[in-house]
């Protein structure tokens, strides 16, 4: 590798590394103004996701990420012919979509029905009780009970103003019947080719491309069927994976799902837990050490994200944004007077700290004060200035997310430097093998 990555040791920042020049980086992989990889931490989630959270949907929905175990390999269908479930639009009122040469079939108390064959045009369902009205055109086809499927004769359909590949299925909300679940039911290599884009820019060198395209495929398959309480698979957003439809869809990362179609990443006879982040700082780290989930896979490595715009950060803090901050950790402290990293990892990130508040102190996972200050990543160190409401707070830190698994400024890098798809994968999951589906589900 041209660049080197940083030792495993405890993380300190010099104040010459926040003003680090461009043109430090090599030419060919100049940073982007901004980093679309990460989720933005201070962007609010759907309500019914907010409301089923608490008070840290966020931290919330990173747990529930490493807590779901994969199905094993000789348990998954045959993905050529089976669709996946993508939750488009939860708890609806009502939905909108266009179809063409569509066939409508309902399913209900009164079993199988066709509504329509051969229908084009605007469609409106709106919400019942344990069901929906159906309009087409504005003119009311009917009251129905159950679910509906929309096989369009096209290849692609409008739903809500976005199109889509595959059909559509609308189903009351299990959790709440008198409203609509909105999913899209899409074949895996369809799906994957909005998600990799959505994931990691498709003007980035082709073989971190196909490295993320593995991941991506193997999340999907491993979390096929984790919301079967509420009817569907996944959810269309950072709950699970970025995906637009085919508004998302580029070219080069088209061919970076053709290019993998069908392989997977797998470990002990399942698909892995494919943990992916933006940047790590240096160093990625281990689950059981940040999370406190022990992943044979998800172990520490050297990084090679010095490209990333968030290698090193300096972020401010304010009185008020750090009671806003601990608000949301549901704690009443006072003026909050220090923060003190009680214990990191042994790659540098923070595990817990101390607040200390005028009326009191509090031990906090760091990852929670992540998600609650908006911080970029675990991996800082703090110094503070001012007194009473004036005391501020100054993050020197390093990296975006949470850093475990696969680093994608690390394989953009990666890739630059001549490495391939699988080494990559191998680099980043430690004794894992890349699978055909195919073999995988066979009988």
């Amino acid at each position: 590798m041209r660049i080197a990555a940083l030792p495993a040791v405890a993380f300190q920042l010099a104040p010459s590394a926040l003003r680090r020049s461009p043109a430090s980086v090599p030419a060919v992989l100049q940073p982007f103004g901004r980093d679309t990889l990460q989720v933005n931490t201070r962007l609010p989630l759907s309500p019914a996701v907010a409301a089923a959270s608490g008070p840290e949907p966020a931290y919330a929905v990173e747990m529930a990420k490493i807590s779901h175990v994969g199905p094993r390999l000789e348990a998954l269908p045959d993905f050529s012919v089976t669709p996946l479930r993508i939750g488009l639009a939860l708890h609806q009122t009502s939905a909108r979509f266009s179809v063409q040469n569509a066939t409508l079939r309902v399913s209900g108390p009164a079993g199988e029905q066709t509504v329509a064959s051969g229908l084009s045009g605007e469609l409106e369902a709106r919400a019942l009780p344990q069901g929906f009205a159906l309009y087409h055109q504005g003119q009311l086809l009917g009251r129905f009970a159950g679910q509906l499927d929309v096989d369009n004769g096209a290849n692609t359909l409008v739903v809500n103003g976005q199109l889509y590949r595959g059909n559509l299925r609308l189903l009351p909300a299990p959790d709440q019947p008198d409203k609509l679940h909105v999913l899209n039911t899409v074949m895996l290599e369809d799906y994957l080719r909005s998600v990799a884009p959505s994931e990691s820019p498709a003007s980035w060198p082709l073989e971190s491309l196909k490295a993320q395209a593995l991941a991506a495929r193997t999340y999907a398959v491993a979390n096929w069927g984790k919301h079967q309480a509420n009817g569907f698979d996944m959810r269309n957003d950072t709950a699970d994976q970025m995906y637009k439809g085919v508004a998302s869809e580029h070219p080069g990362t088209n061919v970076a799902v053709e290019a993998t179609r069908g392989q997977i990443i797998q470990h002990g006879g399942r698909p892995i837990t494919a943990l992916f982040f933006s940047s790590s700082g240096g160093y990625t780290d281990s689950s059981a050490e940040v999370w406190g989930t022990a992943l044979a896979y998800i172990q520490p490595r050297p990084d090679f994200d010095q490209a990333s715009p968030r290698y090193r950060w300096q972020l401010q803090r304010s009185q008020a944004d750090l009671q806003a901050a601990v608000r949301k950790l549901e704690l009443n402290l006072g003026v909050i007077q220090d923060i003190i990293p009680l214990s990191r990892t042994p790659q540098g990130r923070v595990k817990e700290l101390r607040i200390v508040g005028s009326q009191g102190n509090a031990d906090v996972n760091a990852n929670r004060f992540r998600f609650a200050a908006g911080l970029y990543s675990t991996r800082w160190d703090v110094g503070a200035s001012g007194s009473g409401n004036q005391r501020r707070f100054t993050f020197d830190g390093g990296g975006w997310g949470h850093g475990l698994g696969m680093s994608q400024w690390g394989a953009r890098q990666m890739a630059a430097d001549g490495r391939s798809a699988a080494e990559i994968i191998h680099h980043y999951y430690t004794d894992v093998q890349i699978t055909e589906l195919s073999d995988a589900s066979a009988p």
